[in-house]
């Protein structure tokens, strides 16, 4: 009976291989015969004898993978290291990857991607980087059963994964799961997805990852982050945190202060930073805080941080306070870019904790850069001085080409940083305030010009209501004398009396025009 049994299992387990393997068989892969004419295909090998193969399959306009390696790669042993590429193409399903010993690293960018078929990695035992970004990845199709290896006695074995790309798709939540098949995961990018709350089980899917050493959630509209994210994450080193949407720094970044190295916090809308803000981050080397739109002022011991070399805080267009004495405290610090503010002015005060030769020696020995370009100085005496403590010969342009110079004074405006000394400016008589200087408006528009022409003009108008007057009282008076101009009167020859013309002529006159009709009439009549 126990025999008959134990015979059933074995059917029934064959069974399901079997229905299995028809599952994977069921998918099409890529129909290409030969490989190397359709991709690219090299292989090198380096002065340590291990080979490099590369399968280039981009832009091939594929819509599966293919489904074996190719013959010219031989035979994959675990020395050798095979890099595929299929990006640019049309692979909606990534199907499980031909099986091979060697070390891989699978790229798919840019193929419209949707699906992951599980298991993966079964014949892939020795996978090391996978970047599948730029891809429309939901979280469904992020499955625990993804990442599992080959099935050896009683469970499946681990993968060598390390490196995962997943940023640029639409990834929304993670599954608690989801990475027990991963132990060696050092590099995880998740930007630009729609991980704006971290729910229980995403933050039970980061935690889980205790090797992990870079971690990238930036671009995803985060607001805060769970207490106890990084409880387990002792081996984090790197940090990303850019493009977010916080308004402070997440309190949870403080228990990374023994391992984190690099922090990036840019493009977030904090207003301000405090003592508080990187609280025991003893071992943080780089720290960014550029393009904070909102950011006003960096409060004393915001940037008390003793292990810090690189400072970014550039293109802050609001940011008026930074304490730069605060990082006295990084003798090690190398390079600082403060440019693009909103700065007026510094302050730097050696003598507290190096009293016997201030004048001598730099607050930073190691310093090599000091980028200030852009920045509204006020070119004072205190600012000279802390800038040549700062290294002013290692004073720079800024990317753009712009120069560090003076906004205020007026009689320093312009002038080039790099121009003056702390001895040349302390030495200047100053005024502290200017009188403001009026910019005078047209002469036609100023005041005394346009009384004085309205005084011409009223001199005038009287002279001419004057003149005018007398001119009218003098025709008057002319027009009633003998030497005024009498109108001409015109009388008609027809309609004038005859005898009213003879009374108005001399007697002789009269008689000789009367004679003259008296003879014409007698000689027409004797006609």
């Amino acid at each position: 009976m126990k025999h008959k049994f134990l015979l059933l299992l074995l059917t029934g387990t064959a069974l399901l291989l079997t229905f299995a393997d028809g599952q994977h068989e069921d998918i099409p892969y890529q129909a290409v015969t030969k490989i190397c004419e359709a991709c690219v295909c090299l292989s090198n090998q380096d002065s340590n004898h291990r080979l490099h193969q590369t399968l280039n399959c981009d832009m091939k306009n594929f819509e599966h993978i293919l489904p074996r390696w190719p013959t010219e790669f031989g035979t994959q042993s675990t020395g050798t290291e095979i890099v595929a590429t299929y990006s640019g193409n049309r692979i909606r399903l990534l199907q499980q990857l031909p099986a091979t010993n060697a070390t891989l690293t699978l790229s798919c960018r840019h193929c419209g991607m949707q699906q992951l078929q599980a298991p993966l990695f079964m014949d892939v035992p020795n996978v090391e980087a996978l970047y599948l970004s730029w891809n429309e990845i939901a979280e469904d199709a992020l499955t625990p059963e993804l990442f599992r290896g080959p099935f050896k006695s009683t469970k499946y074995e681990p993968i060598g994964l390390k490196d995962l790309d997943l940023s640029h798709n639409r990834i929304a939540l993670l599954y608690r799961k989801l990475f027990e098949h991963t132990p060696q995961l050092l590099k995880l990018n998740l930007a630009y997805n729609r991980l704006s709350v971290l729910d229980a089980a995403t933050a039970a899917a980061l935690g889980s990852v205790t090797s992990l050493q870079r971690l990238d959630l930036s671009h995803n509209g985060l607001m805060t982050l769970p207490s106890d994210l990084f409880v387990q994450l002792s081996s984090l080193r790197v940090l990303d945190l850019s493009g977010n949407e916080f308004t402070v720094v997440p309190a949870s970044i403080q228990q990374l202060g023994k391992s984190l190295v690099q922090l990036n916090l840019s493009g977030n809308q904090f207003t301000s930073l405090n003592a508080q803000s990187f609280q025991k981050l003893e071992a943080l080397r780089r720290l960014n805080i550029s393009d904070l739109p909102a950011l006003r002022t960096i409060g004393r011991g915001a940037l008390v941080l003793p292990a810090l070399e690189q400072l970014e805080c550039a293109r802050n267009p609001k940011l008026e306070l930074l304490e730069l004495q605060d990082l006295l405290a990084s003798r090690a610090l190398s390079q600082l870019d403060i440019s693009h503010n909103a700065l007026n002015t510094l302050t730097l005060n050696v003598s507290s904790s190096n009293s016997s030769n201030s004048s001598s020696a730099p607050a930073w020995p190691r310093l090599r850069s000091v980028s200030i370009a852009a920045n509204p100085w006020y070119c004072s005496c205190e600012l000279m001085q802390s800038l040549e403590l700062a290294g002013m010969p290692r004073v720079e342009l800024s990317a753009g080409g712009a120069e560090a110079r003076c906004d205020t004074p007026y009689l320093l405006a312009g002038t080039p940083l790099y121009n003056l000394t702390s001895q040349h400016i302390c030495s200047m008589v100053i005024p502290k305030k200017y009188r403001a200087v009026e910019e005078q408006p047209p002469r036609f528009l100023r005041r005394r010009y346009v009384v004085l022409t309205a005084i011409i003009a009223s001199v005038v108008v009287v002279l001419g209501l004057i003149i005018g007057f007398i001119v009218v009282c003098v025709r008057r008076r002319l027009k009633g004398s003998d030497y005024g101009v009498q109108p001409i009167r015109y009388t008609s020859v027809r309609g004038s009396n005859l005898s009213a013309f003879s009374q108005l002529q001399p007697a002789s006159v009269a008689s000789k025009f009367n004679n003259a009709a008296s003879a014409g009439a007698t000689g027409a009549a004797n006609a």
